[in-house]
């Protein structure tokens, strides 16, 4: 979920430069929602991994305002997971001492975290009601991850209605750009990751990134990083251990940072040709032009670019191209979804 304050630039950049597909229905939240404020909203597809980006517009004083102000348009707030059995989570959080959360902190309230969402924006909202819950950020180690509720066979359900609508799509070709994962910066590799399996109870991919032990790539800085499987797009957590860009970041946004939209292509070098033909001039991650000597992570051989954040509406959009089947450090790619 990212918080942006154009929905229409923002949703231009990504359909029209990096060719996601919009869906046609817009949601809102009304206005005097205690726990959220006025919002409006537009989902995109990402590319058949059954994973969506959910652009979200605050629109009155309240929670999501005050978060838009804090963390800046463009920002990715949060993650949200799609539970079997929405009950069943909270029951489990409680027997844990877990305290769940509404959006603005409270502690979640008796009917389950009910927001007055639904299809629609402003005074034409027709609400369907949607149930969300939060873990608090001393669990998640500073990151907003968030479950919502979808009741199989319920035909006024949001969640539902947005999928009965994209039914029909056909699927995305295999050369088109997919969204891989999310990067997350974090003090503490072990017990983040620990969130995500003893608490989630997703899986952490075997094959893990240490660049401590080299010097080859400066404009980053050493850093450790794992993967885990978030069931149809990776969560990269990243943890800087030396100086560079990255420890950077982590310094001026803290643990937890939900950093990065990661776009994968087969071929970044023709990629990036394409951009150039649109006048899109390509970028290292420390922000300087791109060029073929130094965009290689190595020594897995993934190469990388970045497009500038005035185009993306202040999101920060990394390209990466996998690198051999021997060194590569990015996962396979988790496609289909664990749960098709």
């Amino acid at each position: 979920m990212i918080w942006v304050d154009d929905i229409e630039g923002t949703a231009r950049f990504l359909s029209d430069v990096v060719g996601f597909r919009r869906h046609p229905m817009e949601i809102g939240v009304n206005d005097d929602d205690p726990t959220t404020g006025g919002m409006e909203g537009v989902f995109f597809f990402f590319d058949g991994n059954g994973v969506w980006l959910e652009l979200i517009k605050p629109t009155t004083a309240g929670p999501g305002m005050d978060i838009l102000e804090e963390k800046g348009a463009g920002a990715i707030i949060e993650i949200n997971f799609q539970p079997q059995d929405y009950d069943a989570v909270l029951r489990e959080m409680q027997s844990r001492n877990i305290q769940m959360l509404n959006m603005d902190g409270s502690p979640l309230s008796d009917d389950g975290g009910l927001i007055k969402e639904g299809v629609g924006t402003g005074e034409d909202i027709e609400h369907t009601g949607q149930r969300i819950a939060y873990w608090p950020p001393e669990a998640t180690r500073g990151t907003s991850v968030e479950i919502f509720e979808v009741k199989p066979g319920d035909s006024g359900g949001l969640i539902n209605i947005r999928d009965e609508l994209w039914k029909n799509e056909p699927p995305a070709g295999p050369d088109e750009p997919w969204v891989d994962h999310i990067a997350i910066w974090v003090a503490d590799l072990d017990a983040t990751a620990g969130f995500y399996t003893d608490v989630l109870g997703l899986e952490r991919f075997h094959k893990e990134i240490d660049t401590s032990a080299d010097n080859e790539n400066e404009k980053i800085g050493a850093f450790k990083a794992c993967f885990i499987d978030a069931k149809g797009i990776w969560l990269e957590l990243v943890q800087p251990v030396g100086p560079g860009a990255l420890m950077d970041t982590l310094r001026e946004k803290g643990d937890g940072y939900l950093g990065e939209l990661c776009i994968c292509v087969n071929d970044l070098d023709a990629y990036n040709e394409t951009m150039k033909q649109k006048g899109i001039q390509m970028l290292n991650i420390d922000g300087s032009p791109l060029d073929s000597k130094n965009c290689v992570l190595e020594p897995y051989g993934e190469k990388m670019a970045y497009f500038p954040a005035d185009l993306t509406c202040g999101m920060i959009v990394e390209v990466v191209q996998p690198g051999p089947d021997a060194t590569r450090c990015i996962p396979p790619r988790s496609y289909p979804p664990a749960w098709s």
